[in-house]
């Protein structure tokens, strides 16, 4: 079954949070995301992501920082890469680069 484009899946994948206040700030940041519609959990699909729009350079950048710092699962955001953000995007010494296109997960400490 296809992904929608404008849906985020398993988001909370391996997610560990550490204190109530950790969980807290790992929603309230992914519901600021100002291209982001809507977060729920829908049974064993997990945490599910509905985006309003196609997520801009700064949504991009949160949805890569907040993906990063919870070591989410990054490579579904591969699926923004656009004619205009490729070059940055796609920058291999990006600290993201390799769990997005590498297929791999932010990597544990």
């Amino acid at each position: 079954m296809a992904v929608p484009l404008l849906t985020l899946e398993h988001m909370d994948t391996g997610v560990t949070f550490y204190h109530a206040a950790d969980e807290r700030a790992f929603f309230e940041w992914l519901q600021r995301i100002p291209c982001v519609s809507s977060v729920a959990g829908e049974g064993r699909r997990g945490l599910v992501v509905r985006l309003k729009r196609r997520p801009g350079k700064d949504d991009l950048w949160q949805l890569l920082a907040l993906g990063w710092r919870y070591r989410v699962d990054m490579r579904q955001l591969a699926k923004f890469e656009t004619d205009a953000n490729r070059e940055w995007f796609r920058n291999p010494s990006m600290f993201w680069h390799s769990a997005v296109f590498g297929g791999g997960p932010a990597p544990r400490k």
